[in-house]
């Protein structure tokens, strides 16, 4: 298993294209992450105020819908590389205005929701321009890895980079630490310009003669019955994440009688859960498809929850870990599928078009557990959290597509014949 685990990551990492495009990304994503917990903390020590930090996540997420659907025009209209240069490069100039009007005595609040905005109006290009992008930089067979790869980058900027921030806010203060995310933003820049691709976009005449447009990418999602079950059952997950961490805490302090230590460790094995399997996502092949795979995991991510509510912290502990490790591989293999079936000139708009279906459902979860926790409990909203996270891989099982990981792609225009996609 050893071997073939390191001949995998070893012939992906060998194509120095994809490898200049992933430690970009990879630094990237951990700029962000710092970010995030940077303004949080800026916010909160200016106002002190809840409303304040709402406001914050508001600007954060609410422009994702409408940047999501330009961003998927921009990116299969245009190269790519190109759009995805100039993203990195607006975002970046917005993020290090913080720390220059910091440095001068005028830095104010508004400003600091301005730049959450542009982050969230243009976020969704790098969202979806990665898996747009990535299919360009490997070959068929390198797919899941690479899916691997992005999630794992995704995951460690997650917990790495709360915790360098933690550790820089006390140092430099919460503005200084966007420092990094800036210089993050120009090496990706630099990055996605020495990228090349193994598989060229299609021809701007050829785009002409048969434009996709936004309304290709819906109907390609509800005319292909893994599309829109993965994007049914991912949403519905990200519901019940939504309520996971909104009473994980709770679960912390109350049930199990512990502080911020625990409550902090249980965020940590759930992270080490989901980098143990996005490795091991990305070089092991089951016996199973990739549909029945997602399926089994969804499922199982769901069961690990149940035992919590014996509220025993050794069992807490591993359930936790156990739903990292069950979800992590669900993006990493629907991905791969997904990759095969989006015609290569419609990825930006349907990539937009899925994250943004599914991202939204997040904060969805959250706001309705906070009015359902006071009336169910928190016993309740466990058994609630893995009914809504995992019922949905039963479901999807009995979805013969999915099931066997392979179908036809629709004929989603009347001059181009359907694509047939691999079992």
């Amino acid at each position: 298993m050893s071997s073939g685990f390191a001949q995998r990551y070893g012939d992906v990492f060998r194509n120095a294209s994809f490898r200049t495009f992933w430690l970009g990304f990879a630094l990237s994503s951990l700029g962000d992450s710092m970010t995030r917990v940077a303004l949080i903390w800026f916010v909160y020590q200016q106002t002190g105020s809840a409303k304040a930090l709402g406001l914050l996540s508001v600007c954060y997420v609410g422009p994702i819908l409408v940047g999501g659907l330009i961003a998927g025009s921009l990116l299969d209209r245009f190269d790519r590389r190109a759009v995805m240069v100039v993203d990195n490069l607006i975002r970046g100039t917005a993020v290090a205005l913080v720390p220059l009007l910091y440095a001068f005595g005028r830095l104010e609040l508004w400003h600091i929701y301005a730049v959450a905005v542009v982050y969230g109006l243009l976020m969704m290009i790098s969202l979806a321009g990665g898996p747009s992008l990535i299919p360009s930089l490997v070959t068929e067979d390198q797919l899941i890895t690479v899916n691997a790869l992005e999630m794992l980058g995704f995951t460690v900027g997650g917990v790495l980079g709360p915790v360098l921030a933690g550790v820089l806010i006390p140092i430099i203060g919460a503005p200084n630490v966007l420092v990094v995310d800036a210089v993050s933003y120009a090496v990706f820049a630099v990055a996605l310009s020495q990228v090349r691709l193994l598989e060229p976009m299609e021809s701007t005449a050829s785009s002409e003669k048969s434009p996709y447009r936004l309304k290709d990418a819906f109907r390609l999602l509800r005319a292909n019955n893994i599309l829109l079950s993965t994007t049914l059952m991912f949403m519905t997950f990200n519901i019940g994440q939504g309520f996971l961490f909104v009473w994980l805490p709770i679960y912390a302090s109350k049930t199990l009688g512990q502080g911020a230590t625990v409550y902090g460790l249980l965020l940590g094995v759930l992270a080490v859960g989901e980098l143990i399997s996005s490795v091991l996502a990305g070089s092991i092949k089951l016996p199973l498809s990739l549909g029945s795979s997602i399926c089994l995991f969804q499922f199982s991510a769901g069961l690990a929850l149940v035992p919590l509510v014996m509220g025993h912290l050794w069992i807490a502990l591993i359930c936790v870990m156990l739903n990292g490790f069950f979800s992590a591989p669900l993006t990493i293999w629907a991905q791969t599928l997904r990759m095969a079936i989006i015609p290569e000139r419609l990825r930006g708009r349907t990539f937009a078009l899925l994250r943004m279906l599914m991202q939204g459902t997040g904060p969805v979860g959250g706001a309705a557990a906070g009015f359902l926790l006071p009336l169910l409990g928190v016993r309740m909203m466990i058994g609630l959290t893995g009914l809504i996270t995992g019922f949905p891989g039963l479901v999807g099982s009995q979805v013969r597509e999915l099931r066997e990981g392979g179908g036809i792609v629709p004929d989603i225009r009347d001059d181009e014949p359907p694509l047939q996609m691999p079992a």
